[in-house]
Parts: C-alpha cells; sequence; structure tokens
C-alpha cells in the first residue's frame, strides 16, 4: 500500500480533483467567490433531475421546492419527474452576485442562492424572457 508523503510543512499535495475543479472553473469562465461551488451544485442538478428527481428535490431552495410542489399539486419528486427540463449540456459560465449565482449551460440557465449549508437551486429551465421586464422564463421556480 502506498502512501503519499506529507509536504515539508505537514499538509499533503494536493489530489487531483481539486486541481480539475480549479482548472474547470478557469475554463469556464466562473467569476467571484463561491462560483466553483455554485457550479458544482448547478451541474449536479442539471444531470440527476432526470434519473433522480428526489435527489435533485434536495438541491432545490425550500422556497423553490415548497413552490414546485405547491403549483403542481404533487410531491417535489413526482413534479420534477413531470417537469420537461432541458438535457445537460456543457457549462458556459457563471456569475455570483453576493448570495446569488447565475449558471449559463449551453441550453439552460440556472439561478442558485447561498444558505448557510450551501448553494440551493432556485430557479431551474431558464430562458431568456420576452422582454426587460421578465429577462428569463424559467420553468422550475420559486415564490
Amino acid at each position: 500500500m502506498s502512501r503519499r508523503r506529507p509536504l515539508r510543512d505537514g499538509r499533503r499535495p494536493v489530489g487531483l480533483s481539486l486541481v480539475l475543479a480549479a482548472g474547470l472553473a478557469v475554463a469556464t469562465g466562473c467569476t467571484g467567490p463561491g462560483a466553483d461551488q455554485a457550479a458544482q451544485v448547478a451541474d449536479s442538478f442539471q444531470r440527476i433531475v432526470g434519473d433522480d428527481p428526489a435527489r435533485a428535490c434536495d438541491l432545490l431552495a425550500p422556497g423553490t421546492r415548497d413552490e414546485v410542489e405547491k403549483s403542481a399539486d404533487k410531491e417535489c419528486p413526482e413534479a420534477l419527474g413531470d417537469a420537461e427540463l432541458p438535457d445537460p449540456s456543457p457549462l458556459q459560465s457563471v456569475d455570483v452576485y453576493g448570495k446569488d449565482a447565475i449558471v449559463h449551460f449551453a441550453n439552460d440557465t440556472l439561478f442558485l442562492a447561498r444558505y448557510p449549508d450551501g448553494w440551493r437551486v432556485t430557479a431551474a429551465g431558464c430562458r431568456p424572457g420576452p422582454n426587460d421586464e421578465k429577462p428569463y422564463d424559467c420553468d422550475v421556480k420559486g415564490d
């Protein structure tokens, strides 16, 4: 069994996953503190919503989850399972504005908010809206 040796100051070498995550953040135009974490949550939501809507519900902000259930008159997993959200697509950019983030994929835009336990999806399946008063039209959104 091979063991990694600590660096001189007692730290262990950085894992490949952290290096890749940092590279992803730079390559995709992530901006602002927490952009890489917001991108990871948005990407996870986009990839699991079709196969495991119950896990995707766990990534929703509380108000969004409530609105999804209320508007569909169904439990969240069933409501998300019925939603016609876009298929996963490549990450294009992430912009963080304080406690809010916008994550742009090739065929979808997700909005997130930062909570004490991490980023949560507040809207998904968003496309450019009809005018400046409604800049986005989203299939999944909070109140």
